[in-house]
């Protein structure tokens, strides 16, 4: 997993999958390839059937292979903001070598931590350390060689429904290839778009992709809020298609053609052809018709997340909302969400040549996140998925317990060094869902204070 050499990027959206490589040196990413497929069996950013997805992986990274001119064995995924809830851990270890401290206590203190009462439905997908303490020395972002008797690893950890992740992975092993890393695509975005200040004064996601939209709120250099409403792009298309009469492929040609976010930034004048399904000649509608239809769709996406950003206050940040996805390339979108949120709104594009649109933000991010990971991130994420401790300039340190496997089967030698398992801390979840509703209102309003308390 050492985030270097080439690293393949994989994003299933839900009407495209998408696939970069990129070449990385000294935790820069240099992008080298592109792939691009129709999704088939994708709903809402979700598989929900395995093969068509398969297919559909295979010939985006038919195009890789191509391009590089080597075959593609492995990929790191990336995973919507749908449904990820978050909840604080702790794991403690007696340090095993004569008190000297090594990435394999870390890649213990990890396995203490991940010992959390979840759902059966849920698995761990993501954790971050926040801080490593040795024994009375807290604050320690590296740990390695240090001196210590007890190490202890503050994090936070990151769930997903385990049908979700599991059909992915079948879907990914199916296309012939292997699954290097999963990465949420909220914890992309924040280390890849924002700046040093936007992630620590606080600043809103907003990801408008076709399936669905979703809003991260990152506030001292993480993820505080996550939320998510299921319609996007693809639903603006349909309302055109329903209203209109319409083929769903030609309301989606009309909206990108000739539609606005807003309904003031069209002209009644300007007339469009169409040819409805039931009718036997073209006619015409005006150009504000259509704004209208598409922004009833943007207002309503943009006021139910509206309402739980508020909740939390998240419109008081300075970083405002950076908007991207392949929705966000609709014209007037940028201004929608100022005028919606009165909050300063940009919208992000990759700028490499060939991604100059919003859409390729998620495979942008998560190749840059990849790269990016710091050794210490490496060996956290290594020891969470089971797989061998490899650290740049050192040899493998061994395989790790596979992690269906770590509670049935101990060294013994570990069992006896390592320190009683600590409680997990208190779980708390932002994930919210439309039925949710708060029950205490001021309790959230002082979201930010309280949350890492």
């Amino acid at each position: 997993m050492a985030n270097h050499g080439l690293i393949v990027g994989l994003d299933v959206g839900t009407n495209t999958i998408k696939v970069l490589a990129a070449d990385v040196r000294d935790q820069q990413a240099n992008i080298v390839a592109v792939g691009r497929s129709v999704a088939h069996g994708v709903k809402k950013g979700v598989v929900v059937d395995i093969d068509a997805t398969a297919t559909d992986i295979r010939q985006a990274v038919a195009q890789i292979n191509e391009q590089t001119e080597q075959p593609i064995t492995e990929v790191v995924a990336s995973l919507p903001a749908s449904n990820i809830q978050i909840q604080h851990v702790k794991g403690t270890v007696t340090v095993q070598d004569s008190q000297h401290i090594s990435y394999e206590d870390v890649a213990n203190t990890v396995q203490e931590a991940i010992k959390i009462q979840l759902p059966s439905d849920r698995e761990v997908v993501e954790l971050i350390p926040t801080e490593f303490v040795v024994d009375d020395f807290d604050g320690i972002q590296d740990p390695n060689d240090m001196v210590g008797m007890r190490l202890a690893m503050h994090g936070i950890a990151y769930t997903a429904p385990r049908n979700v992740m599991g059909n992915l992975r079948l879907a990914i092993n199916k296309a012939g290839l292997q699954l290097r890393d999963f990465v949420l695509a909220p914890l992309a975005y924040s280390k890849t778009l924002l700046d040093d200040g936007q992630q620590e004064f606080g600043t809103i996601l907003l990801d408008m992709g076709a399936g669905q939209t979703s809003a991260t709120v990152v506030h001292e250099h993480q993820l505080k809020f996550l939320s998510s409403f299921p319609a996007g792009s693809d639903n603006i298309s349909r309302d055109i298609s329903a209203v209109l009469e319409l083929g769903l492929h030609d309301a989606d040609m009309l909206k990108l053609d000739s539609g606005f976010a807003l309904s003031k930034l069209a002209q009644e004048e300007n007339q469009l052809v169409i040819k409805k399904v039931s009718a036997e000649e073209p006619e015409q509608i005006s150009e504000t018709l259509l704004a209208q239809i598409i922004e009833a769709r943007v207002m309503q996406i943009l006021g139910k997340l509206g309402e739980k950003l508020d909740l939390v206050g998240a419109f008081q940040m300075p970083g405002g909302v950076i908007v991207t996805g392949g929705g966000a390339a609709l014209r007037g979108m940028t201004q929608a969400i100022h005028e919606t949120y009165n909050v300063q709104t940009k919208l992000f594009t990759p700028d490499d040549i060939g991604l100059r649109h919003p859409g390729y933000a998620g495979a942008w991010a998560l190749v840059h996140y990849a790269a990016q990971q710091t050794p210490i991130q490496l060996i956290v994420k290594q020891a969470l998925y089971g797989l061998p401790l490899i650290v740049l300039g050192q040899p493998s340190m061994g395989a790790q317990l596979p992690r269906d496997r770590r509670n049935e089967k101990k060294k013994q030698k570990v069992e006896q060094q390592r320190a009683p398992q600590n409680e997990p801390e208190k779980a708390e979840s932002t994930e919210v869902t439309d039925e949710e509703q708060p029950k205490k209102k001021n309790r959230i309003k002082n979201f930010f204070a309280e949350f890492f308390d």
